[in-house]
């Protein structure tokens, strides 16, 4: 039996594996790296793992370059551990080219250890990252221009795109709640950052909406140029901590007297509350419902479920 044959004895019906396989894989290839074969006593305590632990199951993930928050307990307080363990371990001593392990060198084995933990690396960032929704914790008299930064930076945590593709579904979903006579453009993150025959992310009217993690000279200078020429009003929303730096590009650009420049928190945020009459349950009513509605956007363009948004149990 493979690696991949033994992790699908483990998928559950609903398609989840727990994440404790992975805990388990972790472990015993950190100690396959320094002996083979494994004696129980090499790797099992009296009721867990050697060496398991949130700290060390973070630190060898970090050993493959994942810093993400991986299990507070990295497993250690699951029975499961320890059995996933001793599977794996069984499944390692069946391998046809096990005996070829007894007689590689220290340095050898331990490189090869490496390669089999990075496996295991790399099914967390699927299994278990990949499928984990952006949570972000507040109040629920919260201001929703701070849940909209909350969740903005939940997904910066995540590194990559993450940030820009909620930030920009985000946008999308307000734009659908505030004109739901409209029909709101709902595109993919990396369909919507090529040059594209649309005049921005959303066409509004005759306002073209651009939504950017990173505003640069060649939005001012390219496509707001463009926009104008075009007969569209340009507005650039950007996260808080860049609104200063996109107006004074803009005005580099030439361009600030003819486009708005907004953060996305305030644009979301206090559209929201608008429609809400900033009265407080009305106000909660409306944050559950956008943030419902980003989920139902991005569920329907975007491949990568972890752009989901867990809905808080307080609203």
């Amino acid at each position: 039996m493979s690696l991949e044959d033994w992790r699908e004895t483990k998928r559950s019906k609903k398609g989840g594996i727990d994440a404790n396989v992975f805990c388990a894989g972790l472990y015993v290839t950190e100690h396959l790296g320094r002996n083979y074969p494994l004696e129980r006593s090499d790797y099992l305590a009296e009721s867990q793992v050697k060496g398991a632990g949130g700290r060390a199951a973070q630190r060898i993930l970090g050993k493959h370059g994942e810093e993400r928050p991986f299990l507070k307990e990295g497993g250690r307080t699951s029975r499961m551990t320890k059995e996933f363990a001793v599977e794996l371990v069984k499944l390692i001593d069946k391998h046809p080219r096990s005996d070829e392990l007894r007689s590689l060198s220290p340095v050898v084995l331990g490189q090869v250890a490496r390669i089999l933990q990075a496996w295991f690396v790399e099914q967390i960032k699927i299994e278990y990252f990949g499928k984990q929704r952006i949570k972000a914790e507040f109040a629920p008299a919260t201001p929703i221009k701070f849940v909209v930064a909350a969740v903005v930076k939940a997904a910066q945590e995540r590194g990559g795109n993450a940030a820009g593709a909620v930030a920009q579904h985000l946008v999308g979903a307000k734009l659908t709640l505030r004109f739901p006579d409209l029909a709101i453009g709902n595109e993919s993150y990396t369909t919507a950052d090529v040059q594209t025959a649309r005049p921005g992310d959303f066409l509004v009217g005759d306002t073209a909406i651009h939504v950017t993690m990173s505003p640069g000279q060649s939005l001012f200078e390219g496509r707001c140029r463009a926009n104008r020429a075009a007969g569209y009003r340009s507005r650039v929303l950007v996260p808080e901590a860049k609104l200063a730096a996109a107006v004074q590009l803009a005005e580099l650009a030439q361009v600030g007297d003819h486009v708005a420049v907004q953060s996305v928190e305030d644009f979301v945020g206090t559209n929201v509350e608008e429609m809400a009459e900033f009265r407080d349950q009305s106000i909660r009513a409306g944050l559950r419902k956008l943030l419902e509605t980003y989920n139902e956007r991005t569920a329907a363009v975007e491949t990568d479920p972890s752009l989901l948004i867990e809905l808080p149990e307080n609203l």
